[in-house]
């Protein structure tokens, strides 16, 4: 960011908020973070419930680095049976979301993702006007006995842009209530057994062009714990066969030296020490 003056106004897109939530994240959290700082500069860092050492790790990170602002969430957040509206996911997202400047822009950050500095960078010069959005496209990664294979979803999809990570203007946001089924990975709205349903958030915003953009990320999903057993649901192809069967098609939307073995294990051992995720 120091390569273009419009990087220091703080109205530029250039100048986005990472807008971090975070809880029990210890294994990934520290490269997550480190791997956004050539592109981002500053944040808010939200937490809750945590038990496994994320709180001292963001407060170190944010004590290095002071854009960076911790914002501990004061109450619980129960995705079942919450008790009140303050101890729903979508409470939490509007707080954190508070601290950031109205009309500001922000990107939302998760940090199970590894983050190519240099191509996200260049994805903040996507917008053109305060109502573009740029949605940020991704693979589900995960790694087995030395191999690596890749998430493809009941649409055939292996590169996605869902539409949950975005880089938006801060301007008449907020995150609303949503009843899921089953898991984040499947995201089936609730529409009978309502009561046994998950309380989750979805972003409402009106009268916006969406942008998406080439990969410039890696999503290690089920190194969380909560997430361990959950990759038995899914339909998982090999890093190879894809290369093999997408190269060509989607040579505009990779740059597959990003998907080159040693390049994919670096990353790997740097979000986790190269422990296995078992599938």
């Amino acid at each position: 960011f120091n390569y273009d003056e419009k990087s220091k106004d703080p109205k530029s897109p250039l100048n986005p908020w990472a807008f971090i939530r975070v809880k029990n994240e210890a294994i990934t959290l520290k490269a997550s973070l480190e791997s956004i700082l050539p592109a981002i500069q500053r944040g808010v860092i939200g937490y809750n419930d945590c038990t496994d050492g994320s709180e001292e790790i963001i407060l170190e990170f944010c004590k290095q680095y002071p854009s960076f602002i911790p914002i501990k969430y004061p109450y619980e957040i129960q995705i079942q049976n919450p008790k009140s509206e303050e101890n729903k996911l979508y409470s939490y997202y509007n707080y954190v979301a508070s601290f950031i400047p109205k009309d500001e822009w922000l990107i939302k950050i998760d940090v199970d993702h590894y983050y190519d500095a240099k191509k996200l960078y260049k994805s903040f010069y996507i917008p053109r006007k305060n109502y573009h959005v740029i949605s940020y496209s991704r693979i589900d990664f995960i790694f087995n006995e030395e191999k690596f294979y890749v998430y493809r979803n009941k649409e055939g999809e292996i590169l996605k842009a869902p539409g949950d990570c975005l880089a938006i203007q801060n301007t008449n946001l907020f995150w609303k209530e949503i009843l899921i089924e089953d898991d984040t990975f499947k995201w089936n709205t609730a529409k009978n057994n309502i009561e046994n349903a998950k309380s989750y958030e979805i972003l409402k915003v009106r009268n916006r062009i969406y942008f998406t953009t080439e990969l410039n990320n890696y999503h290690f999903p089920f190194i969380k714990n909560y997430r361990k057993n959950d990759y038995k649901q899914l339909n998982w192809v090999s890093l190879d066969d894809f290369i093999k069967n997408y190269k060509e098609k989607l040579k505009n939307q990779i740059d597959f030296k990003m998907l080159e073995y040693k390049t994919l294990k670096k990353v790997y051992e740097k979000l986790t020490s190269s422990a296995s995720d078992k599938i």
